[in-house]
């Protein structure tokens, strides 16, 4: 292992399916995204990692609970919700309580997710490595600021593997 040590995830459009209400949650319906189980399973070995999200009811135990259904709590050693957390992405609060339980600083650490105004500007506002993972449509690119631009852009989970192995082997 190089010097990454944490790899945090956003949640819906970045392991799962979008959830629309937080009702869905509660059936074993909502859907894996393709190559998620595959890259968690693999990244497990090396890093620590976390759900990092922005919900609107949901806390910790919530998210967990369901994503134990899907048999995919095994992957992560942290879950941290805004709801729990006290703070939405991008505010660097929610980002420290993930990094704090991983016992990881921001430079040591990769945040992957699906938008640029939640998880690439908060990632990078706290040094964080930024991947957008960019599968669909759902939400808009315009990057504003240079401070939004990610770092990396991925069009597939199982792109990250090389990405990540690459990201840790670099000094």
């Amino acid at each position: 292992m190089g010097r990454l040590r944490a790899i945090l995830f956003d949640l819906g459009d970045t392991l799962i399916k979008e959830i629309e209400s937080p009702a869905d949650l509660n059936t074993t319906d909502f859907e894996v995204l393709d190559g998620a189980v595959e890259v968690l399973s693999e990244m497990n070995k090396n890093y620590r990692m976390a759900i990092v999200s922005n919900t609107l009811t949901w806390g910790d135990k919530e998210v967990s609970d369901a994503l134990a259904k899907k048999d995919l709590t095994k992957y992560f050693d942290a879950i941290v919700t805004s709801v729990d957390a006290g703070s939405n992405k991008p505010n660097k609060t929610i980002f420290k309580k993930a990094l704090n339980i991983l016992d990881a600083q921001p430079y040591e650490a990769v945040m992957i997710g699906d938008r640029i105004d939640t998880d690439i500007s908060g990632a990078n506002a706290l040094g964080i490595i930024s991947i957008l993972y960019r599968w669909n449509d759902r939400y808009p690119v315009g990057i504003i600021h240079e401070e939004d631009l990610p770092d990396f852009i991925v069009g597939s989970l199982k792109e990250l593997l090389p990405l990540i192995k690459w990201l840790d082997d670099v000094p």
